[in-house]
C-alpha cells in the first residue's frame, strides 16, 4: 500500500477538524443546558426554551444543532403581543437593509416564517455580514424578506453601534419565539465584549450561538 497523497492527508485533516468542532461545540451545549438547569420552561412543535436565574437557552426540536444559550444574569426577556413583535421584527430588519458598513463589524439574521420541515431551510431568511479589519467583508443573503409577516421565529447576532434601539447596546444577540404561550417571547442578551467564549470563561457571561 503506498502512502497516502498530499490531498487525501488534507482531507482527513479537514474531517477531523470538523469533527472536533462538532465535539467542541455539543460540550458548549451539554454544560450551558447542565449549568442553567430547571427553570421556567417554554415549549412549542418547533422549539424548546428554557429560563433560570444561571442563564437562559434554546433548542430546536427537529434540528438539535440549532441551540443558542447563554450563562449568567446578562440578559433578559419579556412577552409581547403581535403588533409589537412585527414592529421589533420589521426594525431588525432594517437594520440589516441600513446598517453603516464603516460601524458594523457583525451582522447575521436567521428567520423562519414556517417550521422547518426535516431540518431543512426552506422557510428561511437568512442574512450574513461579516468584516474584519484588514480583510474584505462578507455579505450573503438567502430566501426571502416577508413584508408584515411575523416569523415563527428568529435570532439577531450582531455588533454595530446601530444595534442599540434595538438590542439595548451595541453587540449582543436576540432570539425571539412565537406563541410560546398565547404571547411572543423576546430574550436579549446584550454583550459588553465579544460574542465568542470558551468553557474556561466561567465568570460572568458565556454565550454560544
Amino acid at each position: 500500500m503506498g502512502k497516502p497523497d498530499h490531498i487525501e492527508l488534507v482531507r482527513h485533516s479537514e474531517i477531523n477538524e470538523a469533527l472536533a468542532a462538532r465535539l467542541w461545540y455539543q460540550k458548549m451545549i451539554d454544560y450551558i443546558k447542565d449549568t442553567v438547569g430547571e427553570g421556567a420552561e417554554y415549549a412549542n412543535d418547533l422549539v424548546r426554551v428554557v429560563l433560570s436565574e444561571r442563564g437562559c437557552y434554546y433548542q430546536f426540536r427537529d434540528l438539535p444543532e440549532e441551540f443558542s444559550g447563554v450563562l449568567g444574569d446578562g440578559f433578559s426577556h419579556e412577552f409581547m403581543g403581535s403588533r409589537q413583535a412585527l414592529q421589533l421584527f420589521e426594525a431588525v430588519h432594517d437594520l440589516v437593509r441600513l446598517h453603516d458598513l464603516r460601524t458594523t463589524r457583525e451582522l447575521s439574521l436567521l428567520a423562519f416564517y414556517d417550521q422547518p420541515i426535516g431540518g431543512g431551510l426552506e422557510t428561511a431568511y437568512q442574512y450574513y455580514y461579516q468584516a474584519e479589519p484588514g480583510e474584505e467583508s462578507i455579505a450573503s443573503t438567502d430566501g426571502s424578506y416577508r413584508p408584515g409577516v411575523l416569523p415563527v421565529f428568529f435570532k439577531l447576532k450582531v455588533q454595530s453601534t446601530q444595534a442599540v434601539p434595538v438590542l439595548g447596546a451595541s453587540c449582543g444577540a436576540l432570539f425571539f419565539v412565537a406563541y410560546l404561550t398565547d404571547r411572543h417571547l423576546l430574550v436579549r442578551i446584550p454583550q459588553v465584549t465579544g460574542l465568542a467564549a470558551n468553557l474556561g470563561q466561567m465568570s460572568g457571561s458565556l454565550i454560544v450561538h
